[in-house]
């Protein structure tokens, strides 16, 4: 197996605070790999660096051989992220979220058609 993430030397700073401090870490493919460690230890600011949402000051960053910030797009197309915090409203409609989630792929599906399809039309709203 490869590596499917590697970070090198990552440096963040906020101002005068150092978030994160020369971080580095392998993670081969198949591995499972958490953080842990206080608040304000530059966790949440080195995952937003390995997907690509923030851009590090120093240090390299590879998902899948790819750069987050250069490749960002190719990269999105091959990983999937939970964001720390995530909600839907409140009233949305199930075929509202298949048409949502299935707005995030090339190749759209009728959300609609699919429950049908599935015998759930009646769970659509």
């Amino acid at each position: 197996m490869g590596i499917a993430v590697e970070v090198n030397d990552l440096y963040k700073l906020y101002r005068a605070v150092r978030a994160v401090d020369g971080v580095s870490f392998t993670v081969e493919e198949g591995e499972i790999f958490g953080m842990v460690g206080p608040n304000g230890a530059g966790k949440t600011t080195t995952i937003e660096c390995v997907e690509g949402l923030r851009r590090p000051d120093r240090g390299t960053v590879r998902v899948l051989g790819l750069d987050p910030r250069r490749d960002g797009y190719d990269l999105r197309r091959r990983i999937g992220v939970q964001l720390q915090e995530a909600s839907l409203p409140p009233r949305l409609k199930v075929w509202e979220a298949l048409d949502l989630f299935g707005s995030f792929y090339p190749r759209r599906v009728d959300g609609k058609a699919l429950l049908e399809q599935l015998g759930l039309a009646d769970k659509r709203n």
